[in-house]
């Protein structure tokens, strides 16, 4: 991607963003997304914890096909 097309994206993003300001979901004043916030505060730290798990082991999966399936 270009500079170019880069600073594109990025309007097209704050535009997308000013005209759809419920979109998001609920934010506290610092734009931190308060139902996400709410959704782990309602689990357990073991189900925090194995949800955390999960996001790394997905991570970690998608750095292995990337390095044994390189784009060109």
């Amino acid at each position: 991607m270009t500079a170019e097309e880069q600073k594109a994206a990025e309007e097209e993003i704050i535009r997308f963003q000013q005209e759809n300001p419920d979109y998001w979901g609920d934010q506290d004043e610092n734009g931190i997304d308060i139902t996400r916030l709410r959704e782990n505060l309602s689990l357990t730290p073991t189900q925090r914890l194995r949800k955390m798990d999960a996001g790394r082991n997905a991570i970690h999966w998608m750095r292995n096909v990337r390095a044994n399936n390189p784009l060109r």
